[in-house]
């Protein structure tokens, strides 16, 4: 995957199809350190032990239609092309943590790409699980939840209206790039 959006939008939509009721999405730019890592955590029902101890191979995945996963596969590639790791922490019952780390300075990490709407069409597509997504930039950090979103916009406006999903990718880009500034 050409930027680290795309891996945070993959790994986020396997906690959609495992039924989390929250997702928590963190991206630490820690240029201080030399340390650019993403956690993305779910309170689904965890990863089967059987597919957890093999899921680092692109042929084991949980769909039925095709039978590769190569989201896994690829992110770990990244994170060990840039001198990083992949942790992977999952148990029956109680949801999955994944956290990529890399050097942030490292001449093969891809750019974050287009959070703004990556994000924004997962709050948008998933309105009925609490997203919330936090981005440090050194010192200075940003969040934003579904349930911040659904408590300002009251029920009569639906995260779905398309004048919503506009002014939450526009709202998401002024934090982000606020936060390098």
């Amino acid at each position: 995957m050409k930027e680290l959006s795309m891996h945070i939008l993959d790994i986020a939509q396997n906690s959609v199809r495992a039924k989390a009721h929250r997702i928590t999405i963190t991206v630490k730019e820690l240029v201080s350190q030399n340390i650019f890592q993403f956690v993305i955590e779910d309170d689904g029902p965890g990863i089967p032990e059987t597919i957890l101890q093999d899921i680092r191979n692109p042929f084991t995945t949980s769909r039925t239609m095709r039978r590769v996963g190569l989201g896994i596969p690829f992110l770990e590639d990244t994170c060990n092309m840039c001198d990083g790791t992949l942790q992977i922490d999952s148990a029956s019952g109680q949801g999955t943590t994944i956290t990529a780390t890399m050097c942030y300075d490292h001449i093969d990490r891809p750019p974050i790409g287009d959070m703004w709407s990556t994000i924004a069409t997962l709050i948008s597509s998933n309105a009925q699980i609490n997203i919330k997504y936090e981005h440090y930039y050194d010192d200075t950090s940003f969040d934003i939840s579904t349930n911040d979103l659904k408590e300002v916009l009251g029920d009569d406006v639906p995260l779905t209206d398309i004048q919503v999903i506009q002014w939450l990718k526009n709202y998401l880009k002024e934090n982000m790039l606020e936060l390098k500034a």
